[in-house]
């Protein structure tokens, strides 16, 4: 049996993964040109890829966003009980906070303010440490020195006061976005395994807010060194029609993947070096990323949408059985993925094609202090669905409100709204349970009991 590692590179589109990302394009034994994600973002999709369901049927969406309603014998590693499951991730919501980490025998998160592990997390000392200044620093540095791991938890606090230091200035980040953190974890946590394994990590680094980091290729951007888009109201620049701002934003998007790109051969030899068996590595995203590139003016992936921007994901199989290179140009689901990971540990390559292609979004995952609140705006607090046909998508909601949108296989991410009525009863047939029983069964909020850590690092990332 093979080992297999998975690689979520979060928030990466299709469009832009082809663009800047041509060498593990060039590098894959087997290219799926025609993926789509089954939700638009991270934990509904994580759980997706997991276990071969949707979201209405594994139960995690925006009403319940914790990984405790899925048993590891739900997911695809049920069928490798064999094999160790390791995983690191810079996502909160494919973290332990969330319970993710269940899923797996060993598990680090990463995040900027806890760069080693097993280190202090400066974040929540900050929340739990009442004095200010001088006297914080001292409670810190005291707290560092009687920790299990005293250099460890002095370096996440370095770097959290560098990370700082270098947003005040006109020069790039010392540091990436967990890329390089999350290779050491898993390569770690390889090197202390036995074989057969599965690896899974997240990279964050193409998610928003975009800046400049060490590393980076200045030449695929013209953004100054003192621009972030940490400071930048995105949406306000939308409507001013600024598109110089949007296009440093996208730029920068850009060369986050070019970085990714170039990171990740890397470490994919380093793992086949390192391994005694055949390693095969597989590479998608969660979900892609809308940047203001349609009429309809969209911007990330909060909110209720299933554009082509948010499900056309990369998908691609490095060190894949067999001899030959393989293009796939047919719709693929991620509800397929589970199949094509088992398939590729026993030495085969599975026909993931000719299943319908569905994707499902329950509620905004982007306004959940409104959802507790009982405040969800009608728009907001909804059901959508989507399913592929040929050459079109459609999509609609339990408000009875539906498009078809024409599709083009040669442009990745691109939809454009098409004439015609369907009927949705019809298409919601293809659903194992009919959308409006959905929206009436899915609207108990669980609480999301966050500490204060998880709370700034999920603000900081967008979602309160």
């Amino acid at each position: 049996m093979r080992n297999i590692v998975l690689l979520c590179l979060d928030t990466v589109r299709k469009d832009f993964f082809d663009e800047y990302a041509p060498r593990l394009v060039d590098r894959a034994d087997i290219v799926y040109d025609g993926c789509r994600a089954a939700s638009s973002w991270s934990a509904p999709s994580h759980a997706s890829m997991f276990t071969g369901q949707l979201p209405s049927e594994h139960g995690i969406h925006a009403y319940q966003r914790n990984f405790s309603v899925i048993d590891r014998e739900d997911t695809f590693l049920g069928e490798l009980p064999e094999y160790q499951a390791l995983g690191a991730s810079s996502n909160v919501w494919a973290g332990s906070s969330f319970g993710f980490d269940r899923l797996f025998d060993s598990f680090s998160d990463v995040s900027p303010d806890q760069r080693f592990p097993e280190g202090i997390d400066v974040a929540r000392f900050g929340q739990e440490t009442e004095v200010t200044g001088l006297s914080r620093q001292v409670a810190f540095l005291r707290s560092a020195l009687a920790h299990d791991y005293p250099l460890k938890s002095l370096a996440n606090g370095a770097a959290v006061q560098l990370d700082r230091i270098f947003q005040r200035l006109p020069l790039p980040k010392p540091f990436d976005d967990g890329a390089s953190l999350l290779e050491r974890e898993l390569g770690t946590q390889i090197e202390s395994s036995n074989e057969p394994f599965f690896g899974f990590v997240n990279f964050m680094d193409a998610h928003g807010p975009v800046h400049h980091a060490r590393g980076y290729d200045r030449s695929l951007h013209d953004a100054p060194l003192s621009w972030t888009a940490r400071t930048v109201d995105l949406e306000g620049r939308i409507r001013a029609g600024d598109e110089e701002t949007l296009g440093w934003y996208r730029d920068l998007y850009g060369t986050s993947i070019d970085y990714l790109d170039r990171r990740i051969i890397d470490f994919v030899d380093r793992i086949q070096a390192a391994t005694d068996r055949e390693t095969t590595v597989v590479v998608t995203a969660d979900h892609g990323n809308d940047l203001a590139l349609t009429d309809e003016q969209h911007w990330g992936h909060n909110g209720t949408r299933l554009t082509e921007a948010l499900l056309h994901v990369p998908l691609v199989v490095l060190n894949a059985p067999g001899d030959h290179e393989e293009q796939q140009t047919d719709l693929v689901s991620h509800l397929e993925l589970p199949e094509l990971l088992v398939g590729l540990a026993n030495g085969e390559r599975p026909d993931i094609t000719g299943t319908d292609v569905r994707a499902e979004r329950i509620g905004n995952s982007g306004s959940m202090e409104q959802l507790e609140a009982g405040e969800m705006p009608p728009e907001d607090n909804m059901v959508t669905r989507a399913l592929y046909g040929d050459g079109v998508k459609h999509v609609w909601d339990h408000h009875g409100n539906g498009a078809t949108y024409r599709l083009n296989p040669d442009r990745p991410c691109w939809e454009q709204t098409g004439a015609g009525e369907f009927d949705i009863d019809e298409l919601d047939a293809a659903f194992e349970t009919d959308i409006e029983t959905v929206a009436q069964a899915s609207r108990s909020v669980d609480s999301l009991e966050l500490d204060d850590g998880t709370a700034d690092r999920l603000r900081e990332l967008g979602y309160l």
